[in-house]
């Protein structure tokens, strides 16, 4: 696991020193990250000083800065809007591209069907699997 994903674990199972970092990596200023946590500047500040903060709001931004905390998804991360498989750090996975797989599933499958249609029922089963080699490899 890299060092950047191994934060974002570390956050999110409640690594109180991390707010600092999480705050960077989500690009917040003080006031955005307060807001974002639900609590008054003054009270983040002070988060950021003691290193005391609430352990919920460490989690919130975990998950703001691209933590996937979900099971089945460890290692994922989400950046930009994108979804990155682990190990991946460039390009990641957009909305339009998960439709775009089902789209292409449906369209194979009216292929196949098409496919299966226009063939002639005489074909016997030798026909569907295809040329049978002879000795040595040949037809």
């Amino acid at each position: 696991m890299s060092y950047d994903s191994r934060i974002l674990v570390d956050a999110f199972q409640g690594d109180l020193t991390t707010l600092a970092e999480l705050q960077l990596r989500c690009g917040f200023s003080d006031h955005r990250a307060a807001a974002m946590c639900c609590v008054s500047p003054e009270t983040y500040r002070r988060w950021r000083s003691d290193r005391t903060p609430n352990p919920t709001a460490i989690r919130l931004l975990a998950i703001l800065a691209g933590y996937v905390p979900w099971s089945g998804w460890s290692g994922w991360e989400v950046h930009n809007g994108r979804l990155f498989p682990p190990g991946y750090t460039r390009h990641g996975i957009g909305p339009g591209d998960v439709l775009a797989v089902h789209y292409q599933n449906q369209l194979l499958d009216l292929y196949r069907r098409q496919l299966r249609a226009s063939r002639p029922d005489r074909e016997g089963p030798a026909m569907r699997e295809g040329p049978r080699l002879g000795r040595r490899g040949r037809k």
